[in-house]
């Protein structure tokens, strides 16, 4: 009976991931989530790596060049170009070297957040 329980409670997760960004599309949007390169944060499927990535790998030329989103929910969510120009200035301000929690507002259209604020949390 657990392993049924667990199994509906994974399968309830992997549809609420895919359908919520349907039911977002369009709608204002506020989420708490690490900010990452979009160059790691493709790569990264366990939340706590994504905890753990540091601000200098984010800051770096390559990484910074991809630029930068939002990991909520075991995703990564793009930011359009003037989010991601935010969180280089606030990557570059923050005294923090990892654990990089941000909370971001803005409109979602597919994958991509349009920042309309962005600040640590």
């Amino acid at each position: 009976m657990k392993r049924i329980a667990a199994c509906l409670s994974i399968m309830a997760v992997a549809l609420g991931l895919t359908i919520l960004p349907s039911l977002a599309e369009g709608k204002k949007l506020t989420l708490s989530g690490y900010l990452l390169d979009q160059m790691c944060g493709q790569e990264i499927k366990d939340p706590a790596k994504a905890k753990e990535h540091t601000r200098e790998c984010a800051l770096m030329d390559h990484c910074a060049a991809s630029g930068y989103g939002i990991y909520v929910d075991g995703k990564l969510l793009k930011f359009d170009k003037a989010g991601s120009k935010q969180a280089r200035t606030l990557l570059e301000n923050s005294k923090k070297e990892k654990e990089m929690e941000v909370i971001a507002e803005g409109t979602l259209s597919g994958n991509v957040l349009t920042v309309t604020s962005l600040k640590e949390k």
